[in-house]
């Protein structure tokens, strides 16, 4: 069978199990199985497959239709031009970081600071932190994360992208002060668990397949921002940001945690989509 014969065979499968986007979906498969680009593969439908190429896209489709996140099958998600690997170790980037990235690259540079020093809490796949290695090149990055795989896997990306020499990943929670150092950050950033654990069944099934340690944010969806805002007062620099995203009903909470923290000129931030998706604020002075 050719390329288009399988792909409106796959189409209708997903189409079927009511899949979102099953035509899009289908066709990044197929573009992936052809090692081409989704526009290029819509010009090769007459291609006849190999039985190897044959198996991986019914394979992709039969998982897909179970519900397995794109990106888990293919390997790798989109992130600001980067191509970044993924595994089921890791939170999936999504457009929302990306939105959250750049405002990051905006609220350091405003500080106007020689080789600006970042800390990412939770990183992940590495895109945040590989992002903003590369944008602000004279910036170093720390990231931290509590999985060893997530690290193997930012570790990678970071390499794979020429970034790995400027970015130090640390196994940990938040940033323990070993050397008790303080005010040595001009912005923390962080894309915590934000989900309350009562909405965790009702997310979609896609949502459903990652990691449980990165979308459950206790029982108000507050646990680790709480732990976040708590502790980077002490990292930062006085006039430092902190940057977070969050759930979109979180705004008015947030901002108040950040108030409370001793945070000015906290602001909440809206997605490409009109929702509260992200806060920050900065310090006016060094925490001891």
């Amino acid at each position: 069978m050719n390329a288009a014969g399988w792909l409106a065979k796959g189409v209708a499968h997903l189409e079927e199990r009511r899949v979102p986007e099953a035509k899009a979906n289908a066709e990044f498969m197929m573009a992936e199985v052809l090692g081409t680009g989704r526009g290029t593969m819509l010009t090769r439908g007459s291609q006849e497959l190999s039985e190897k190429q044959s198996f991986q896209f019914w394979s992709w489709i039969k998982e897909r239709g179970k519900r397995v996140p794109l990106a888990y099958l293919l390997g790798h998600q989109p992130f600001l031009g980067l191509k970044i690997e993924v595994t089921r170790d890791s939170l999936i980037p999504r457009p929302e970081t990306e939105e959250l990235t750049l405002e990051c690259e905006r609220l350091v540079k405003s500080l106007n600071v020689p080789a600006p020093k970042i800390l990412e809490i939770g990183t992940g796949t590495g895109c945040v932190a590989i992002a903003l290695a590369q944008l602000l090149p004279d910036g170093t990055v720390f990231a931290t994360d509590v999985s060893d795989k997530a690290l193997a896997l930012a570790l990678k990306n970071a390499i794979a992208h020429h970034v790995g020499n400027r970015i130090r990943f640390v196994r940990e929670d938040l940033f323990s002060d070993k050397q008790g150092l303080r005010g040595w950050a001009d912005l923390v950033v962080s894309n915590p668990p934000y989900i309350p654990t009562k909405d965790l069944d009702e997310l979609e099934p896609e949502v459903q397949c990652e990691p449980r340690l990165a979308l459950d944010g206790g029982k108000d969806g507050l646990e680790a921002i709480r732990a976040i805002v708590k502790a980077a007062p002490k990292l930062l620099k006085p006039g430092g940001f902190l940057a977070l995203e969050i759930e979109a009903r979180q705004g008015p909470s947030v901002s108040k945690l950040l108030s409370a923290a001793g945070f000015s000129g906290v602001n909440i931030k809206k997605d490409a989509q009109g929702r509260d998706r992200f806060v920050y604020g900065s310090v006016g002075k060094l925490v001891k």
